[in-house]
């Protein structure tokens, strides 16, 4: 990364100015100039603008500030915590998370990445403390992911802060998080089944199991109905006739799918609100 006096020259010479032409402007001399170029001093504070303005940048330009990381950046940035955490040492890689957490406290992709990184740590330490800690540290990160724009991320960190809840007890907590997610996501119902079990209310973990399991029976009967209809349209009759034969199997093992309700929080899909 640049520090300032490279910023400030790389910046002059594309605007094709001289120290001495840049000093006029800021009413400094072309040895001072040439300290912030060199690195042996820096602009005075109330220089700042004016400067910007002179070599056509903004501040946060030429102090070198970004609010985020590029997604390189943040694969770097894990290669450190890993190590520390591979070699034992669980507290120096989850002050490093938040030493770089401190540096870019607007970077959700970064707290997405490095909440999945402490909460793998945390399912990998050996003692209470170190488990306690990391995976705490990863629910507060998550807690600032599910503000993503981008949908998958989002729905993915509302998955781990509602598994991370349960890990803790905090069942309401997980459930309410799990709400966030549309009805037909599998994995989510999947999690709450889980937690509804933790719980003791084997009824209700058997209703989501009961129903995600008719889902997943009507869609694989869809698709080999489809894909039978397609073969036979290629003349492959015979191949069309087993397809044929596996969805009546199907049916026979666990009889006619029950119908799949709406499915909640999905775009251009009717809503269901009666879900467990």
């Amino acid at each position: 990364m640049e520090h300032i006096g490279q910023t400030v020259q790389r910046l002059r010479r594309a605007k094709g100015l001289t120290q001495g032409q840049l000093a006029a402007q800021l009413g400094v001399s072309s040895a001072a100039v040439s300290k912030w170029e060199t690195g042996g001093a820096l602009p005075d504070v109330a220089l700042l603008c004016p400067l910007a303005r002179a070599l056509g940048c903004s501040a946060d330009e030429l102090l070198g500030f970004r609010p985020e990381l590029s997604a390189e950046e943040i694969d770097a940035v894990c290669k450190t915590p890993k190590a520390l955490f591979d070699a034992g040492d669980w507290h120096g890689a989850l002050e490093f998370c938040r030493r770089r957490l401190r540096e870019y406290p607007g970077d959700l992709h970064l707290r997405f990445r490095l909440g999945f990184l402490l909460a793998g740590f945390g399912d990998k330490a050996g003692d209470d403390t170190a488990r306690e800690a990391l995976k705490n540290a990863a629910a507060g990160l998550f807690e600032q992911a599910v503000e993503l724009p981008d949908e998958e991320q989002r729905r993915a960190a509302w998955r781990m802060l509602a598994r991370l809840y349960a890990d803790k007890g905090q069942f309401d907590r997980a459930l309410e998080a799990l709400g966030n997610l549309p009805s037909c996501n599998q994995e989510g119902q999947g999690l709450r089944a889980d937690i509804l079990r933790r719980m003791g209310d084997l009824a209700g973990a058997a209703r989501l199991e009961e129903s995600a399991l008719a889902a997943q029976l009507a869609a694989l009967e869809h698709t080999l109905a489809s894909l039978a209809a397609t073969r036979r349209a290629q003349g492959q009759a015979g191949e069309a006739d087993a397809l044929e034969r596996q969805a009546r199997r199907l049916k026979e093992l666990f009889g006619a799918p029950a119908p799949a309700g709406g499915c909640r929080g999905c775009k251009g899909e009717p809503r269901d609100e009666t879900e467990v």
